[in-house]
């Protein structure tokens, strides 16, 4: 069952996307705003839980909205996603922030893809902050997951010709790795084949095949949702810490 907070984050996030179908961009940001607040009470009572329901009605607005080619809402909710996982980081909300790496992954990929170069970039920044506040806390998972998503937006926005995202992700997923590295923290070989070991194990599993990591396969999915890692997180089963979240992409 989902709680009463869930419940509200759920019914905003619809409310948000119903508003982008409906082209209607006001209220849209409006929910986003309402997402915002909503959050940031949910930080200060320390529910974690609660808070990554917010992530994900915000990646679901943010999602459409690159979709409707809204780059004023995809923006509004990358924003957002920035102001909340920085206090998350804070918190040490190491599984919430998982949900904010893949949620700002998402919907950066997307505004790269249709070439929302303000969306885009707002994301590599986000993806930056949450990345180098992941070494800091020695996240493990968390930074893992986000110098694969700067390669991916590094790989797409090469494809769509935009050299200067391009070099910003770049430049951003080699910053957090030379700060993993100098804070002992991942080493390179690491965090190197990591994306690798994905596309490997997902490649034995055709239903897993939009998990696929973006420049890792032979026909390279760069739409790469992630709709069965967000649907357990909406759902009634818990995935724990950072370890079993490694062996959930195991899987």
């Amino acid at each position: 069952m989902f709680s009463l907070n869930e419940q509200k984050a759920i019914e905003l996030g619809e409310a948000g996307e119903k508003a982008i179908r409906e082209q209607n961009d006001y209220d849209a940001l409006q929910n986003i705003e309402y997402l915002k607040e909503f959050g940031e009470e949910l930080l200060e009572a320390n529910l974690e839980k609660d808070l990554k329901r917010v992530v994900i009605s915000l990646r679901n607005i943010g999602n459409k909205a690159v979709q409707k080619r809204s780059e004023d809402v995809a923006s509004m909710a990358l924003e957002v996603l920035k102001t909340l996982a920085e206090p998350s980081l804070e918190k040490n909300f190491s599984d919430a922030l998982w949900s904010f790496s893949k949620a700002v992954q998402e919907i950066g990929k997307g505004a790269a893809q249709f070439q929302m170069l303000e969306a885009a970039k707002s994301a590599v920044d986000t993806l930056e902050i949450i990345g180098s506040g992941a070494v800091t806390k020695k996240m493990e998972v968390v930074t893992l997951w986000t110098t694969l998503a700067l390669e991916e937006m590094s790989y797409i926005a090469d494809k769509q010709k935009l050299e200067d995202l391009s070099k910003a992700a770049k430049d951003a997923r080699e910053k957090i790795i030379k700060s993993s590295e100098a804070a002992g923290f991942i080493p390179r070989e690491q965090i190197e084949k990591y994306p690798q070991i994905i596309a490997q194990t997902v490649g034995e599993f055709a239903e897993l095949q939009n998990l696929q990591p973006a420049g890792y396969a032979g026909r390279p999915n760069e739409e790469f949702t992630e709709e069965e890692f967000f649907e357990e997180e909406g759902g009634e089963i818990e995935e724990g810490k950072p370890e079993s979240e490694a062996s959930e992409k195991k899987k």
